[in-house]
């Protein structure tokens, strides 16, 4: 319980702008008296960790004018672990300058947004340094200059402890779906003031450094807010009970009504979405001047009745990832390519779909296998008959919306349309360690440091390489279903890491006609996973997570990655053999290819697996697509 500070109150519905008290945690203290420079410090940043909770406890340090000017906000610098040097102390101990280091981890703007991490190969981790100035008031030191501190340092188990996660939304550039960017919000934070700078934050393109990269007049991922939108001067907030009002003025006020419901499925997504603080927002209020803005129809269909009133139901269609629209995945075996069916629901009674050809009879491509039959997963299955006249497959991936077929094959990737035993484009590669659909029907292959954006047809033009920033060789390419994202492992001299970065599909000039390939790029990448030591596969899981493999002296062990760079979470019981894995939401089994060449299903990630008498090796999933990507 707090020992001072203003009064406040909290409830089910939280109306007030006082800290937020929920939040329990360590109880700083005030400085001591006899208290060392050092420890006057030391002091400070303990009781500045949790700010806002205890600012007036963290105010008791300071004295003269940063004591009524320090207002770090969300700022915050991240560390292994903070090292006071010893104080240097002087004018006959009456001042002191105590300098306070570490090395960062990652860093934080005023908003929460990820600004700065590790270096990701060997560049090795920055210094933080602050500079802390003492002097003596009535015998006893205080400190004179927080105000020329920049944000705060914490270290990385006080950083955990006190900021929880919450999600951002932006639109890719077409405005066809919403991407996460993780923000870190701290705990006990008052209602309004956590409400409002999560509305500033949007108001602006993300200030997320691997999502500001490439063409800067089309970064990888926008906002539908004017670009002269402020927060008090054009755009207010205000909470009442579980609604948000936004008021907009202004341009923003004028815009059309796609740019408003744009900027309400921002709004709505990241107010009402995934949250880890109080308050519980349930809807969000638009007005324009004022005056609520009502859509004249659900943004997203469905038969929703809008009202001012605004759920997140109502933009569903902007899902950054969601349900798989086919529980289906495909995998090869033999030089063939094979498909089942495993939902969870069957997975969890021990059931899977029997074995079905990806090639027919006569050899051309059939996706049409149902869900609806069902065999015990560790039967013996006996797959049907297959024509060889397609060539021996190593690697297989079928487009989420079902259209295209894509394989490696020797020294070719090739692309089939169903109904087709032909292919519609070929690609001459070779050690390709990677292939996958993006939600636009591009297939992107990854080939030594190199990758790939193949056309799913061939247009007689060649296909150049996509410049990409991993600056090491790939074994390991998952593009995001928002289209936006791409997660990697690279394999360097100084060893496999695991990468996040952002395409960059830079949209072209009115009247331009280019190849997509010509404008797209991968940008600078940040490292995940931090307590990762041997990553050898990974798989999207869900909008803010992947599933990754890690190799150990034991055998192969699962986890579950968070994209905000927060350390990773450990799951037992996957099979040590395991050197593969793929996913498609919560709704579908996890699938691992082991190394002998077979398979293991399990409806979650804390198992059991059953091993399948199929034999099988690299299985995949088709990854979901948006609603509206697809209209």
């Amino acid at each position: 319980m707090p020992n001072n500070g203003s009064p406040g109150t909290f409830g089910a519905t939280p109306q007030d702008t006082t800290q937020n008290f929920d939040f329990i945690g360590a109880l700083p203290k005030g400085p001591q008296p006899g208290w060392t420079p050092n420890e006057i410090v030391a002091g400070f940043l303990n009781a500045s960790a949790s700010y806002p909770t205890y600012a007036a406890i963290a105010r008791e340090y300071l004295v003269g004018k940063g004591s009524n000017i320090w207002d770090p906000g969300w700022s915050v610098q991240v560390v292994d672990q903070v090292v006071p040097a010893p104080a240097d102390i002087e004018a006959g101990d009456r001042r002191a300058t105590v300098d306070v280091s570490g090395q960062v981890r990652a860093s934080f703007n005023g908003t929460g947004q990820f600004v700065a991490a590790q270096a990701p190969q060997n560049g090795g981790s920055p210094d933080a340094n602050q500079e802390f100035h003492l002097v003596k008031v009535n015998g006893e030191w205080r400190i004179t200059n927080p105000g020329l501190i920049h944000g705060r340092m914490l270290n990385e188990s006080d950083f955990a402890s006190v900021y929880k996660p919450q999600d951002l939304y932006f639109f890719d550039p077409g405005s066809q779906v919403l991407v996460p960017d993780s923000v870190f919000v701290p705990a006990g934070t008052s209602p309004t003031s956590l409400v409002s700078n999560l509305v500033g934050a949007l108001l602006k393109d993300p200030q997320t450094a691997w999502l500001k990269s490439g063409d800067t007049s089309t970064p990888p991922t926008i906002t539908a807010f004017p670009s002269v939108t402020n927060l008090g001067t054009n755009v207010y907030v205000t909470v009442e009970g579980t609604t948000v009002t936004v008021n907009l003025t202004g341009a923003a006020a004028s815009a059309s009504t796609p740019v408003l419901q744009n900027i309400s499925a921002q709004l709505v997504w990241t107010l009402t979405g995934q949250q880890q603080n109080p308050p519980n927002i349930q809807a969000v209020q638009l007005e324009l001047n004022g005056h609520p803005w009502v859509p004249r129809s659900a943004p997203c269909g469905g038969g929703l009745s809008p009202g001012s009133a605004q759920k997140q139901a109502m933009y569903d269609c902007f899902n950054p990832y969601p349900a798989g629209a086919s529980a289906n995945f495909y995998y090869v075996n033999n030089g063939q390519a094979w498909s089942r069916c495993a939902p969870e629901n069957q997975v969890t009674q021990g059931l899977i779909g029997p074995v079905a050809p990806v090639f027919g009879r006569t050899g051309a491509v059939q996706l049409s296998q149902s869900c609806g039959r069902s065999v015990q997963a560790q039967s013996a299955a006996s797959p049907p008959a297959q024509p060889r006249s397609q060539p021996a497959l190593s690697m297989v991936a079928v487009s989420a919306d079902g259209s295209y077929v894509a394989g490696v094959a020797g020294g070719t990737t090739q692309v089939w349309k169903p109904g087709s035993a032909q292919p519609s484009n070929i690609l001459p590669t070779s050690g390709v360690t990677a292939i996958g659909w993006d939600r636009t029907d591009y297939l992107w292959v990854a080939e030594n440091d190199t990758t790939w954006m193949v056309a799913p047809a061939s247009t007689g033009s060649s296909h150049p390489p996509i410049a990409n920033s991993f600056d090491a060789k790939i074994v390991g390419l998952s593009v995001a279903p928002d289209g936006v994202r791409v997660a990697a492992i690279t394999q360097s001299a100084a060893g496999p890491a695991l990468e996040l970065a952002a395409i960059d599909r830079a949209l072209p000039s009115p009247g331009q006609v280019v190849n997509p390939w010509s404008r797209t790029s991968i940008g600078p990448p940040v490292r995940l996973g931090p307590n990762l030591t041997n990553p050898i596969a990974l798989t999207w899981y869900d909008a803010d997570d992947l599933l990754v493999l890690d190799r150990t002296a034991s055998g192969s062990t699962l986890w579950e990655v968070p994209v905000d760079g927060q350390p990773a979470t450990q799951y037992l019981g996957v099979p040590a053999n395991a050197i593969s894995i793929t996913a498609d939401s919560t709704q579908n089994a996890l699938v691992v290819g082991l190394s002998p060449g077979t398979m293991a299903v399990s409806a979650s990630l804390e198992g059991p697996w059953q091993q399948l008498r199929s034999n099988g090796q690299n299985p995949a999933f088709p990854l979901p697509v948006p609603v509206s990507a697809q209209s």
